[in-house]
């Protein structure tokens, strides 16, 4: 999987980029149709927001494209977040795509369920 890792004009450290790396590559192989990450950071310059360091990561790949953010005080919190969110959702997609890959069969009527309850 290509991950980009995008911080407008701060400079991203090694330490951090390897576990940014990690944890989407993660994704990926929850997720094997995703080619592509773009993760973006941005900082809120409002001071009354407590949460100003935020994370955006975008996963496209076979014509699917996710999309998550999450704002926290420190980057790699945001991170943990924004993975969590991914995480949830590829196990909706990965349930949708089983579930219409496997439908259900209906179920045969139950014997004795059709008992009609004598009135006094």
């Amino acid at each position: 999987m290509d991950v980009v890792i995008a911080n407008g004009r701060r400079l991203v450290p090694d330490e951090m980029r390897a576990l940014i790396e990690e944890k989407v590559t993660h994704l990926g192989h929850l997720c094997p149709g995703l080619d592509r990450a773009q993760v973006s950071f941005t900082e809120e310059h409002n001071h009354r927001i407590p949460d100003r360091e935020r994370c955006e990561v975008v996963m496209k790949g076979h014509g699917r494209v996710l999309r998550a953010h999450a704002a926290a005080r420190d980057p790699l919190v945001a991170v943990d977040l924004v993975v969590e969110k991914l995480e949830h959702q590829l196990e909706k997609q990965k349930g949708r795509l089983v579930g219409r890959s496997h439908p259900r069969h209906r179920a045969s009527p139950r014997v004795g369920s059709d008992r009609r309850i004598a009135s006094a």
